[in-house]
């Protein structure tokens, strides 16, 4: 078995020491601030292959989600429900192009009339809608699941513990170093989001990723809320169990600036009431953004860094990484069984 040092406690890190420790790892995760206290923490839990298959590997997250039922029965015995739901997606369309678009994107074509009778909230105009089987989950109740989890299989989980520098001893990565102790390992992943780089850049090894600010608002609806998740263009709407619809998100170059802005939240909010005009007299209930971690190509990286024996690299996921935390989680595994 390997030893494994972890370096991020947000849903990929999260995943991918779960996985390992199932398989008797000996896995130590760092995480700086707390678990989930960035891009895991600033999403709605859209399980959605298909509504975020213009920035992501749409097989690769149809793979993912796949694997969500059995991980979430299993990682749920830690007494976290990460209310994970199978629901159908509203994919509405508003204008022309909308319509030869998205009649071509597969799911099931609904004309104006059958769409509004589906989903009575609708905007008036709509011109039909493509209906499609997702899913989702509440993001920091699963990477709490997760954790908890990989601690009950003998993970040793730490907050609070930034990594100063990756330890390099020949030809290969031999360990973390940490403010207050230097951690062996005979494998390190790397999961820190944006910040991965700033680790890798010291040694020679540049890692093409930016932070992308995404913001997101939560609304509490006067009325009822939608039946289903709705996905046009980028944004979406994702009705919660507790009443609330979560409405997102922006894609922002914003270096590392992770506060939500007047516009953002401007043009989230017209979003919504477009969609579902009831939606312009609910409740703001929570603003907030996070950095996500992206690539000029829009996938994830995921494997070992060639330059560097000893290192893996998980991130990239930009605004995917709930949806396919459980398929790096695996990759990843596999490449440790590989050594």
């Amino acid at each position: 078995m390997a030893r494994v040092v972890v370096v991020g406690g947000g849903v990929i890190g999260c995943a991918v020491a779960e996985r390992l420790s199932r398989e008797r790892h000996a896995v130590t995760l760092l995480e700086r601030d707390h678990l989930g206290a960035h891009a895991s923490g600033a999403a709605a839990g859209m399980l959605g292959p298909s509504s975020e298959g213009d920035t992501t590997d749409a097989e690769l997250g149809r793979r993912s989600l796949e694997l969500f039922p059995e991980l979430v029965a299993r990682i749920e015995r830690s007494g976290v429900s990460v209310e994970f739901r199978e629901q159908e997606t509203l994919r509405p369309a508003l204008t022309a192009s909308d319509v030869r678009r998205l009649k071509r994107s597969g799911g099931r074509w609904l004309g104006a009339e059958e769409a509004l009778a589906l989903e009575p909230g609708l905007n008036p105009r709509v011109q039909g809608a493509a209906v499609i089987a997702e899913a989702q989950i509440t993001p920091p109740r699963f990477v709490e699941a997760l954790a908890r989890t990989a601690a009950a299989q003998g993970a040793e989980i730490e907050e609070g513990a930034p990594v100063g520098s990756l330890v390099v001893r020949g030809d290969r990565i031999r360990g973390v170093r940490t403010a207050e102790r230097v951690i062996e390992a005979d494998l390190v992943v790397l999961a820190a989001g944006p910040w991965s780089p700033i680790l890798t850049s010291p040694l020679g090894v540049p890692i093409d990723l930016q932070p992308n600010r995404g913001q997101l608002v939560t609304l509490r609806p006067r009325r009822a809320a939608p039946a289903r998740m709705l996905s046009w263009r980028g944004s979406y709407l994702v009705p919660k169990p507790d009443g609330t619809v979560i409405a997102g998100s922006t894609e922002e170059e914003a270096g590392f600036d992770a506060r939500p802005t007047a516009d953002g939240v401007a043009t989230l909010l017209q979003f919504a009431s477009a969609a579902i005009p009831a939606l312009g007299a609910a409740t703001v209930e929570r603003v907030w953004a996070a950095l996500r971690p992206a690539t000029p190509s829009g996938e994830p990286i995921i494997g070992p860094a060639s330059q560097l024996p000893g290192l893996l690299l998980a991130t990239g996921h930009n605004r995917v990484g709930i949806l396919l935390a459980p398929i790096t989680a695996e990759l990843i595994c596999g490449e440790v069984a590989r050594g």
